[in-house]
This record gives structure tokens, C-alpha cells and sequence, in this order.
């Protein structure tokens, strides 16, 4: 019963985003990849901090991290395609080079956003037992008397990621996803 209606749930959430089978399989995938946690029961034993208390993840978790960030993109590949082609083809041209297709095909277009992404994913990960990940350089540089760094440093980070907006955004004019209901 809680696997049917698991599945009931993913999928409606998948078709109330769009009438296109892209959507109905990202919604399917979630519901596979939620499966697991709820046959063993192990759904809610993830909600902490990754890491508290330590500065590094244990291999354990690194390889958690690593496989939920991987199986997210590929249902958000099916998200964002046109059509099934689409999303077959592109989820083809990883798999067929997926040593190339990202290190020499994303690094040289994107370096720049490649290295400003990483300075964001250090903040995220000093952060992540704050509420807002930015909040770390403030309340902890604060807490040993460094309030100019503190100040110096949000203003930096506010900066990369305008400078991010800015220079490598879209500026084409894309309607929101939910304007279509």
C-alpha cells in the first residue's frame, strides 16, 4: 500500500508540472530512488548534519552525497529535456564519454563558473550547520573580535555571486515553469 501510493504521489507530482512523459518519468525516478529508504524503513535517519562535529565527511558519507547529487541530476535531465529523445540522447552522450564529456567539455567552456561553483560549495559545507550557509563568516569571525573581516568577507561572497548573475546568466526571457497553469 505505501508502495503504490509513493508512486501515486511522484508521478501526479511529475504530470501536475507538465502533460509530457519527461515529467511523469522524473516523478517515476523519485519514487524509485525513494523506494529503498522506505522498504528498509530508513527514510528519516538521514536529517541530520552530514559530518557534525567534524571538519571532513567519512567515506560513507562522501559516497552518499556523491550518489544522491548524481541520481538527482540525472531525473532533473528528464525535467529539463524538450522530449524523451532529448533526454535519451543527452543522458547517451554522458554515458558514452563520461570522462571526457565532463573534464574536457564543461571544464574548458565553464572553468570560471566551475571555480566560482566550488568557492560556493566550500561555503555551503563550512556552513552547513547554520541556517543560512553564509552565516558562518559573520557569527564566527564576530565571535573572535574579527568584525571587519566579517563585514569584508559576506561583501566578497555577495560580489562572486553577482559578478556570477551577471556575466554568465540568461538574460533571455524565460517564463516561469508555473505561469503555464
Amino acid at each position: 500500500m505505501k508502495i503504490r501510493n509513493t508512486f501515486i504521489i511522484f508521478i501526479v507530482s511529475g504530470f501536475w508540472h507538465g502533460a509530457n512523459w519527461t515529467f511523469i518519468i522524473w516523478g517515476a525516478l523519485n519514487a524509485i530512488y525513494f523506494l529503498p529508504l522506505l522498504l528498509t524503513k530508513t527514510n528519516r535517519s538521514n536529517i541530520g548534519i552530514v559530518a557534525q562535529g567534524r571538519f571532513f565527511p567519512s567515506l560513507k558519507e562522501v559516497l552518499s552525497i556523491l550518489l544522491t547529487f548524481g541520481l538527482t541530476v540525472i531525473a532533473w535531465i528528464f525535467f529539463r529535456a524538450e522530449n524523451l529523445g532529448h533526454a535519451f540522447e543527452y543522458l547517451s552522450g554522458i554515458f558514452k564519454h563520461p570522462g571526457s564529456y565532463f573534464l574536457l567539455g564543461i571544464y574548458k567552456k565553464y572553468s570560471v563558473v566551475l571555480f566560482l561553483i566550488s568557492i560556493m560549495v566550500v561555503i555551503e559545507w563550512l556552513g552547513r550547520g547554520k541556517q543560512f550557509a553564509i552565516q558562518f563568516i559573520g557569527n564566527d569571525l564576530i565571535q573572535y573580535h574579527f568584525i571587519f573581516l566579517a563585514s569584508i568577507g559576506r561583501k566578497i561572497i555577495y560580489f562572486f555571486i553577482v559578478y556570477m548573475i551577471l556575466v554568465f546568466g540568461n538574460y533571455q526571457e524565460i517564463p516561469f515553469i508555473y505561469f503555464q497553469f
